[in-house]
């Protein structure tokens, strides 16, 4: 990986190029993916605003412009997904995070210039998903919704429905395999395989957004089972780009799933402190294994990646360093402690090792187990460390 530093006088933006040589038989040009920060152009309170106000406060900050002619635009929103999607003058959403984030949802929309939404998609039906979709068909027209077909007992879903009669729009369950286009974009539904899954989070719809030689999957909250549909399917996975599903959740993007996607960037989209424990380090450390770069909505804030086809540019609203910054010296020191390793265990033997260990292929499925924690406890609950990858 080659960096070179740029500074742009006329937008004042610092940005960090990097050149991804092409891997073997992904079949896969070199790319060319540019990361900026975006000098905001608000006051600095916004800035502090976007870490630690509460959710009803938060304020659309500006993020600055990318050259490119497609924008995937990861938003902000606590923990919950909203993507807006931009082509040629037309607009997707897709999701809209949860109900305090419905006004920051549509004020963001107008702020970039959003008029009429050309598509809107709904991957499941959970709050945090789809509480801004209504807040949205309720200020834009709307051409066409994609959701799953399914229902739920809940007043959100209720609302969704609704807005969706009032205002007249189309509405379809999209299938696998069913492309749709957007300008020059085009979009082909991934899953799920069959809706009525007695999980929710395994009936939520994932697209591959396609332009040029640039690729985007997204996949709602699916589960490693939707995963592995997926993956005996046949459906195309590999992308430039994957937004961790289910927010980087344990439940999801299992190592053969990101192997199959190969992604060089992946977003995931959380709240700061969240009681779920996202992302989870598992996931983290698979991410790393693929080569993958990673973009965190709680550490980096709204998310623009354009692409004109060939090179991407990651925008984002503010860098992790700056999030603990702003958070104070005590969450620097959180973060740190909440930073611990993982290790494979051996049931039998009572040895502990790294997981990138050569032995650990050669331990008994029925006597591995993870264990996330310190080496400190590992030693006290009369394990060995390993004399081979001496973890």
């Amino acid at each position: 990986m080659r960096y070179v530093n740029e500074h742009d006088e006329n937008t004042a933006e610092r940005k960090r190029v990097f050149v991804i040589p092409t891997e073997q038989g992904k079949g896969r040009k070199k790319r060319t993916i540019k990361t900026s920060l975006a000098i905001m152009l608000l006051l600095p309170v916004l800035l502090t605003a976007c870490a630690t106000a509460p959710p009803e406060e938060k304020t659309p900050a500006a993020v600055a412009d990318v050259d490119g002619r497609l924008t995937v635009t990861f938003l902000d929103v606590g923990q919950g997904n909203a993507v807006l999607v931009e082509n040629d003058g037309l607009f997707m959403l897709i999701d809209g995070g949860d109900r305090e984030y419905s006004s920051f949802v549509v004020s963001y929309l107008k702020q970039q210039g959003v008029e009429e939404l050309a598509y809107v998609v709904a991957s499941h039906y959970d709050a945090d998903h789809i509480n801004g979709i209504v807040g949205a068909l309720h200020a834009f027209p709307c051409k066409q919704v994609l959701a799953p077909e399914y229902a739920t007992d809940t007043r959100v879903y209720d609302s969704f429905c609704e807005v969706i009669e009032e205002e007249d729009i189309a509405l379809a369950y999209p299938a696998v395999g069913e492309t749709y286009t957007l300008g020059d974009a085009a979009f082909t539904i991934v899953c799920p395989e069959q809706y009525g899954a007695k999980e929710a989070n395994d009936n939520s719809i994932g697209l591959r957004l396609a332009y040029g030689d640039n690729s985007f999957l997204i996949c709602g909250d699916a589960g490693v089972e939707m995963e592995e549909k997926m993956l005996s399917g046949g459906v195309a996975l590999d992308s430039d780009v994957y937004l961790a599903s289910h927010h980087g959740s344990g439940g999801s993007s299992s190592p053969e799933f990101l192997e199959a996607v190969s992604p060089q960037i992946v977003v995931i989209s959380v709240g700061a402190d969240n009681s779920y424990g996202h992302p989870a380090q598992r996931v983290l450390d698979d991410i790393a294994k693929v080569g993958a770069g990673v973009y965190r909505t709680d550490e980096c804030g709204t998310i623009r990646i354009a692409s004109d086809g060939e090179q991407l540019t990651v925008t984002t609203e503010r860098t992790a360093a700056e999030s603990l910054e702003e958070a104070g010296p005590a969450a620097a020191e959180q973060t740190e402690a909440e930073t611990v390793p993982t290790y494979i265990l051996n049931l039998n033997t009572k040895k502990f090792h790294d997981p990138s260990c050569p032995s650990v292929d050669e331990i008994h499925p029925g006597n591995k187990a993870e264990f996330t924690g310190t080496r400190e406890e590992l030693l006290a609950a009369g394990y060995d460390p390993c004399g081979r990858c001496k973890p």
